[in-house]
């Protein structure tokens, strides 16, 4: 899956058009299984990808870290598509 590049301005961006870590997150719900297990793969993935910090705290509140969490793992989804795959790559990063 190819992705854009996740910019820190992003994070505090209202679009009609879905940006990059919109798509990156849909992406890896669905990835997960979707519904709870689809979410806390994200969640997952994202914390492997170096986002320290609780699901309730917003992207745009650490736009830095967002945008570094995401395009790790943007780079880990432009080769696989394979959620154990995924982790695993992740994890070594």
């Amino acid at each position: 899956m190819q992705f854009d590049e996740v910019l820190p301005d992003h994070f505090n961006i209202i679009s009609r058009t879905p940006l990059p870590h919109v798509l990156i997150e849909q992406a890896l719900m669905q990835l997960g299984g979707g519904g709870i297990e689809g979410t806390t793969f994200k969640r997952n993935a994202l914390l492997a990808a170096g986002w320290k910090h609780a699901s309730v705290v917003s992207y745009g509140k650490h736009p830095n870290e967002a945008s570094t969490a995401f395009n790790q793992v943007r780079a880990v989804l432009a080769t696989s598509q394979d959620p154990a795959a995924i982790m695993e790559q992740l994890q070594k990063k």
